[in-house]
């Protein structure tokens, strides 16, 4: 009987560590800044947090705040009809690497997204869930886990400009991937690609299928006299929200995705 209580103990610990490590965010830049969470507009709320949970994440709540974790990332949910899919806005898709290529693009499948891009070579799928988020995947089979948040993918005008604005901002490090501008933030990177010339710019995220993306500050006021010394305004002014434990704001970039910023995001576990 001790034994089985022992062992009972034990497999709640791991549970709970288990847990505790995907929800985790990631160590925040010097400026203070961090990746935090993607919101999402989905008609069926129920559905599509089966659907992210089949793909690997971990459901949990603080305060009236719902969320699906992954490492590095929390998907937040709003039930709604989205105005367009993803890849019509600014915000076009958001990236994971996986472990295993084969076991991911089944798990796609499973889920109902349609692949579109299906390198097993390079280790890249782009699917389309369904309802409007695309997701792209990229293949680390050395990283530990079996699914980590790796980038959000911007179209701009200008993506040079973009990239550096977010440098700004933020306080992201250049970088590039696959020869294209990327700023670099812990926890999820924003990789940016150019609209093609002669092509119009995209529409903006908000109201779209995915709606916002997110940046977690270690210290709001801090940000927000940055943000003035930049010029910049904020959408929404920094807010308490006691009901969910954070402090809030919004701000739109130059391309026209919409972004939340969160204190108290990191602190969830």
């Amino acid at each position: 009987m001790r034994h089985n209580l022992l062992s009972t103990a034990l497999l709640a610990s791991l549970l709970f560590t288990a847990t505790a490590s995907l929800a985790q965010l990631a160590t925040p830049t010097a400026a203070g800044v961090v990746a935090g969470h993607t919101h999402l507009i989905v008609p069926d709320k129920a559905k599509h947090t089966a659907l992210w949970q089949s793909l690997g994440g971990t459901v949990g709540k603080s305060g009236t705040l719902e969320y699906i974790a992954f490492p590095g990332m929390f998907i937040l949910l709003r039930e709604g009809k989205p105005e367009a899919p993803s890849i019509e806005t600014s915000m076009n898709h958001v990236g994971f690497s996986v472990q295993d290529y084969a076991a991911y693009k089944a798990k796609l499948l499973a889920a109902g997204a349609t692949i579109f891009y299906d390198n097993e070579k390079d280790g890249q799928i782009l699917a389309d869930l369904p309802d409007g988020v695309r997701v792209e995947v990229i293949t680390d089979k050395a990283q530990a886990q079996p699914i980590v948040f790796h980038h959000s993918h911007e179209m701009a005008i200008d993506g040079k400009a973009l990239q550096q604005w977010y440098i700004n901002v933020f306080g992201a490090e250049a970088g590039e991937r696959r020869g294209l501008p990327s700023a670099v933030i812990p926890g999820g990177r924003v990789d940016i690609l150019s609209v093609r010339e002669g092509q119009a710019a995209p529409r903006g995220s908000k109201g779209n299928a995915i709606d916002h993306i997110g940046f977690d500050v270690v210290d709001m006021n801090k940000f927000a006299e940055h943000i003035k010394s930049l010029g910049l305004k904020f959408d929404v002014e920094p807010r308490v929200r006691e009901d969910i434990g954070l402090t809030i704001a919004f701000i739109t970039d130059p391309a026209g995705t919409y972004i939340e910023v969160t204190q108290g995001l990191g602190q969830i576990r």
